[in-house]
């Protein structure tokens, strides 16, 4: 069967798109396979000795796990944009396609003959999507940055670990994904800019601004309310009881109460209604103030009973929990299985292999993803010859210009969420120029409560996380609360909804209701473990979300108390896959005038951003690789310990051996390193994200920690090796490469972090978040 015949036909709301994929690593390629997953028509171009990611460890039949399951649903073509005729077929692509993705240095694209300018001379009509590691203005534009990097920088590494610990690193490139994701999202905005108002625009952002988005709340707690970020263990800086507790039978199991109802519940649950009237846990303020001695009254309960007696009192109270589940759990857990959240692809060079499912259900515009994956290079001479072949008699061409605008200005959105994926996602759309209307019930949304608090009276998530907003307070239990919400939704262009299976059709809310005086209507529904399954009908909440997908087994040890990411990363995750999701489904909508209903979770989500997990558990060759792997049972990562704080390194992949050892010398630890014979051999692994690396680093820090991060940053300099210092993320707003990507923007005496994109149509003004 030839390559044609094994993939699929496009399905998804961009099954008339064509995206040219230019970069490599994860960022840029990932961002394309979500597009891919979409349908559109996408072809990646590498260099035909291969990309950088192929190197990456653990392998499957002799080919990168990393690398295979982050190109999915593309054809891959190899050709040295070095030599002229192959620059020539990479222009020619660009002519045909509607957005192009890449993730170089800036300055690379223009080099080598790919930049923005000359491209959309020659294609008025194409989307320019960047995305740099460090953003391309400031004094860090011209480093490199891999997925360590940036949690070391942006402060996600400043946050977990455990009370009077030393901070740690996450065991998984996390920040990749997860900011495919958001650039994903990004370039689909491009995308309706072009469709709504003729502009195909260069459209930028950054691992760096990405990343900090992800932790826009943690950054609020600092910049709102002058709270200090502290390191939890598994407990959470906004609500308590948050966290996991051991029980009789020595399992740990994560119990979170993120409002006053799941409070009241727990209570129950233990039969603890004495906690409910004590003075020092009547608010969930007054529970994180006073938590460590709520943990420990409550603590002592739970170890009363075997972990089964608990999950039936919290399953039959509606408070949230769960285990952190190892892959074998994970792999056969009934609930992932009915929701299709892991699927196997079939890459004839690797054989059959695991990655996260499709995050979305589309009601008319099913998303896919293609099972027969593409042998690298296979596509090379029908790319040359044919270019995107399929789909070239379906060219967009641009509308007539209109002046520049907000991509979503004019469209209105209700927001009936509430907490933090909903109200996240809302945000997101607010700041690409939509109008959102926040409902909220007659008390409020329920984050309102949480910790710690602004001068406002509102939590610092809820102010961060619904600026930009207008309210409305409606009581959807009676019938003029419903007779209203249909009346806004009427003219509406998308509304969101967290309120569960089922809740929105007994309301007579459903998008099949309400699409029938609105047929254009996007309607978003966001559970916290999908709509099929035993647990579609229970509450869930951030920290058993990382327990469910594993994240729980990536910090500390195991066998410890678990530890859980201090950044609330389920949250901004699962709000970032649901805005790819609103805005495909948008784009269909302006092509077409035809709404639909799209689903989301956060367990989904979730299970998505961790593909590269689930492949590298699959089939490896050997049990190799510290960010897959060796992960779970590895010791914790710090970084590289130097005299006063840690830092990142990691070797370029083309750094002379000569230079490696060179740099050994000036850290004087040659001679011991070189007793080693398995670090001499594969001496590019003993350092960053090789394979050796665990094995190699207590000889780094013993030579390294003799020296400042100032000396030892300055050492570094003289080579090929990219490293950063750890930041502290509330400091990092200050930072003049935060500052140079306009990332903190002022309100009077507050600030906010702001989307993570540098656009022509920039972000609206900055609005406070609505009183009730």
């Amino acid at each position: 069967m030839d390559s044609d015949q094994r993939h699929q036909q496009p399905t998804g709301p961009l099954s008339d798109i064509r995206v040219l994929s230019i970069g490599s690593s994860i960022v840029g390629p990932w961002a394309a396979t979500l597009l891919g997953y979409l349908g559109a028509n996408v072809v990646k171009i590498e260099r035909p000795t291969g990309e950088y990611i192929r190197l990456l460890y653990p392998l499957q039949n002799g080919m990168s796990t990393t690398y295979t399951s982050t190109n999915i649903n593309q054809r891959i073509a190899e050709l040295d944009v070095k030599q002229p005729r192959d620059l020539a077929a990479v222009q020619r692509l660009a002519d045909q396609a509607d957005i192009l993705i890449e993730n170089f240095r800036p300055g690379v694209g223009d080099r080598i003959g790919l930049g923005y300018d000359q491209l959309h001379d020659s294609n008025p009509k194409l989307i320019y999507g960047s995305s740099t590691g460090w953003g391309d203005v400031g004094p860090m534009r011209d480093r490199a940055a891999l997925d360590p990097h940036l949690q070391a920088f942006t402060g996600i590494g400043s946050m977990n670990g455990t009370p009077g610990g030393a901070p740690e690193m996450l065991r998984f490139v996390h920040m990749d994904p997860s900011a495919a994701t958001f650039f994903a999202g990004l370039n689909l905005l491009g995308l309706i800019e072009r469709e709504r108002f003729g502009h195909a625009c260069w459209v930028r952002t950054s691992h760096l601004a990405m990343g900090i988005v992800q932790q826009m709340n943690r950054a609020a707690e600092g910049l709102l309310a002058d709270a200090p970020l502290e390191l939890l263990g598994s407990a959470s800086s906004v609500s308590a009881p948050n966290q996991c507790f051991e029980t009789l039978d020595s399992k740990f199991i994560a119990v979170a109460c993120d409002n006053q109802m799941q409070w009241e519940g727990f209570c129950r649950a233990i039969d603890g209604s004495e906690f409910v009237t004590d003075r020092r846990f009547l608010t969930n303020v007054d529970r994180v103030n006073n938590r460590d001695v709520l943990v420990e009254l409550v603590g002592k309960v739970l170890k009363t009973k075997p972990a089964r007696w608990w999950v039936i009192r919290f399953e039959h109270e509606g408070v949230p929990h769960g285990f952190s589940l190892d892959f074998e759990s994970i792999q056969y857990h009934q609930q992932i299985l009915e929701n299709d959240f892991l699927v196997t692809v079939n890459p004839p060079h690797t054989g059959p292999m695991f990655v996260g499912g499709l995050p979305w259900t589309f009601s008319k515009t099913p998303a896919n993803i293609d099972a027969d994956v593409s042998i690298p290079g296979e596509h090379t001479e029908q790319v040359v010859a044919h270019g995107f072949a399929e789909n070239l008699g379906l060219g967009n061409e641009p509308k007539v210009k209109a002046d520049m605008a907000l991509p979503l200005s004019g469209l209105r959105v209700v927001d009936a969420t509430q907490g933090f994926a909903g109200p996240f996602l809302g945000l997101l759309l607010a700041e690409a120029g939509a109008e959102v209307i926040k409902i909220e019930p007659p008390g409020g949304d329920w984050a309102r409560q949480l910790a710690p608090r602004t001068p406002s009276g509102n939590s610092a998530l809820f102010e961060a996380f619904n600026r930009n907003k207008n309210n409305s307070v409606l009581d959807l239990g009676t019938a003029g609360g419903k007779a209203e919400f249909q009346s806004i939704a009427k003219d509406a262009a998308v509304v969101l909804e967290d309120w569960g299976v089922g809740v929105a059709e007994n309301r007579k809310l459903s998008y099949e209701i309400l699409a029938q005086d609105n047929p254009g209507l996007v309607y978003l529904a966001l559970t916290p473990f999908g709509e099929k399954g035993p647990m579609r009908n229970l509450q869930g909440s951030e920290l058993v979300i990382q327990a469910m997908t594993g994240y729980l087994r990536l910090l500390g040890k195991l066998g410890d108390p678990p530890v859980r990411a201090g950044a609330d990363i389920v949250t901004t995750c699962t709000g970032a896959m649901a805005f790819v999701g609103v805005l495909g489904a948008l784009y269909h909508r302006q092509r077409t005038g035809q709404g639909q209903r799209v689903a989301t979770s956060m367990l989904g989500s979730m299970m998505c951003i961790r593909t590269h997990q689930w492949a590298a558990r699959t089939n490896p060759d050997e049990w190799l690789g510290d960010s897959y792997c060796r992960n779970e049972e590895d010791s914790p990562h710090y970084g590289y310990q130097t005299r006063d704080k840690p830092i990142f390194m990691t070797p370029a992949t083309g750094i002379p051996r000569e230079e490696f050892f060179s740099l050994l010398e000036d850290f004087n630890m040659r001679e011991e390193f070189e007793k080693n014979a398995t670090f001499v051999e594969n001496w590019w692994h003993t350092l960053g994200l090789g394979y050796l690396s665990g094995a190699a680093r207590p000889l780094w820090d013993k030579y390294v920690s003799q020296f400042s991060s100032e000396e030892t940053l300055d050492i570094l300099k003289r080579y090929d090796i990219w490293a950063v210092e750890f930041s502290e993320l509330t400091n990092l707003m200050d930072h003049p490469q935060v500052h140079a990507l306009e990332l903190v923007q002022s309100l009077e005496d507050q600030k906010f972090v702001r989307a993570p994109w540098l656009t022509p149509w920039g972000l609206p003004k900055l609005r406070t978040a609505p009183t009730l």
